[in-house]
C-alpha cells in the first residue's frame, strides 16, 4: 500500500476542482422534498446540532485501497479521528479546515474544507435551508439516510450520512463521501455513545 496515499486517506476528499463542468440551476435546502422527508431532515439537524459529544470506534475504507481504524468523536462543528491502524495518526476537522498528523512519518497535511463534502457536516449549526442542499432522503424500518451537497455547486461532491433509528432515536452509523474527482471514502461507526438525541415528533 502506498504510504503517501494512505497518509492522505480521508484528506483526499479535499480535492475540489471541476472548472468548466460547473453549471445548472442551484436548488437549495429542502426544495423538492415531501413533508415527511422534510420532517426527517429536521430530525437529522437536531441530532447533529445537539450540544454534547458522540464517540465510538470507526473503520475507514478508501480512498482507493487505503483504509484505517480507530476511535472517533463528533460534536457540533468538529470531527476527530484517532487512528490505531494502519498506524497512529490523528485527524482533526473543524469548521473549514482539516489537519492530518501522521506520527509514523512526521508529515502534517492541512486541507481546506470550504468546498468539500466533509465540510457540510461541520457547519455550526447544520441547517438545510441555505448553503446545504438535501439531495435525497431514504427511510426503512430501523434505519435512514440523508444525502447532502453544496446548494450552489452540488457537483463538488456528495456526503451521505446513515443512521440507525431505534425507539424514535437516531444514531450515526456511517459516513459516505465522494469528492469532485470521484475519491470515495466510507467510514463505519460502532460502539457509539452519545448525548440525548432528539426523538421523532
Amino acid at each position: 500500500m502506498n504510504l503517501a496515499l494512505r497518509r492522505r486517506g480521508f484528506a483526499a476528499l479535499a480535492v475540489c476542482s471541476l472548472g468548466a463542468m460547473l453549471g445548472g440551476c442551484a436548488v437549495s435546502g429542502l426544495d423538492g422534498l415531501t413533508a415527511q422527508q422534510k420532517a426527517e431532515a429536521h430530525r437529522v439537524e437536531a441530532y447533529l446540532n445537539t450540544p454534547g459529544q458522540i464517540s465510538g470506534t470507526f473503520v475507514q475504507n478508501g480512498p482507493q485501497q487505503n483504509g484505517g481504524a480507530g476511535h472517533f468523536t463528533y460534536e457540533p462543528g468538529a470531527l476527530a479521528l484517532d487512528y490505531i491502524a494502519p498506524h497512529a495518526m490523528t485527524l482533526r476537522a473543524k469548521g473549514t479546515h482539516l489537519v492530518l498528523n501522521d506520527s509514523q512519518s512526521g508529515a502534517v497535511t492541512r486541507v481546506s474544507l470550504s468546498r468539500n463534502p466533509l465540510g457540510l457536516l461541520l457547519h455550526t449549526p447544520v441547517r438545510f435551508d441555505g448553503a446545504i442542499r438535501v439531495t435525497d432522503i431514504r427511510t426503512a424500518p430501523g434505519a435512514s439516510q440523508i444525502s447532502l451537497a453544496q446548494a450552489d455547486n452540488p457537483s463538488q461532491g456528495l456526503l451521505t450520512l446513515r443512521f440507525l433509528d431505534q425507539n424514535d432515536r437516531l444514531q450515526l452509523s456511517s459516513l459516505d463521501g465522494v469528492d469532485a474527482r470521484g475519491n470515495h471514502v466510507i467510514i463505519q461507526f460502532s460502539d457509539v455513545s452519545a448525548h440525548d438525541i432528539a426523538p421523532k415528533n
